[in-house]
């Protein structure tokens, strides 16, 4: 599943931050998702730009449902970085709860060994191909770690190659009312990488507004 906002003509961040696109009904999508999300997955250049933290505790009744479903008190973080460069002393790495497992973060085997050995004391490390991660290897490990429900967050070359391997069940749209134009905008939109070889289909399965906002769920066909 897939979970994004977006302006009217296309911008996924205003300034660099896709925050000043939401709003409350927004937010609350944005939570409800997370709470019956096992984990949450998200690109590296996506996590150094929103300053990503620590999943939060959710509120007692996303709480319940969590519980009574089996799921951990909240999600656990998965960063898909071929690089390996994240800030260990960044927030989602240093203000974890001691009760919640450390991050985990997807590489490929040929990372650089300095920035390994300076994530490995903060997050679980696994190598998923050589010079590109292998998303499809990815998921399968999270399955096997026991996450029925996976929830990626962005950004658009994740989305792209996720959708493009035909990995994605559900993609979730918030539509911000506002026109962003060129001043802070960015180049690309909901998905960035060439295009596919034939289009992806989609079918509309729920739709809500509020103050201006369309909410929509669509299904991959």
């Amino acid at each position: 599943m897939i979970n994004m906002v977006a302006s009217v003509d296309g911008a996924t961040v205003v300034d660099g931050r896709s925050g000043r696109l939401g709003g409350p009904g927004d937010r609350q999508v944005f939570r409800a998702l997370r709470g019956v999300a096992d984990m949450i997955l998200v690109g590296a250049g996506t996590v150094r730009a929103e300053d990503y933290q620590p999943p939060r505790t959710p509120d007692d009744r996303m709480a319940v449902v969590r519980a009574t479903a089996g799921r951990s008190a909240r999600p656990r973080l998965v960063v898909v970085s071929g690089r390996l460069d994240l800030d260990p002393m960044a927030p989602l790495f240093a203000e974890r709860l001691p009760a919640d497992q450390p991050p985990l973060v997807a590489t490929v085997r040929s990372a650089p060994a300095d920035r390994r050995a300076a994530l490995e004391p903060v997050a679980d490390l696994i190598a998923l191909g050589e010079t590109r991660v292998d998303l499809t290897g990815l998921l399968a490990t999270l399955g096997d770690l026991g996450a029925r429900t996976v929830l990626c967050e962005g950004g658009p070359d994740l989305n792209h190659q996720l959708l493009a391997a035909g990995l994605v069940d559900e993609l979730c749209l918030t539509i911000s009312p506002m026109l962003v134009g060129g001043a802070g905008a960015t180049s690309r939109g909901l998905l960035d990488g060439a295009p596919f070889a034939v289009p992806s289909g989609l079918r509309l399965d729920q739709v809500s507004t509020h103050q201006g906002f369309l909410f929509c769920r669509y299904l991959i066909a």
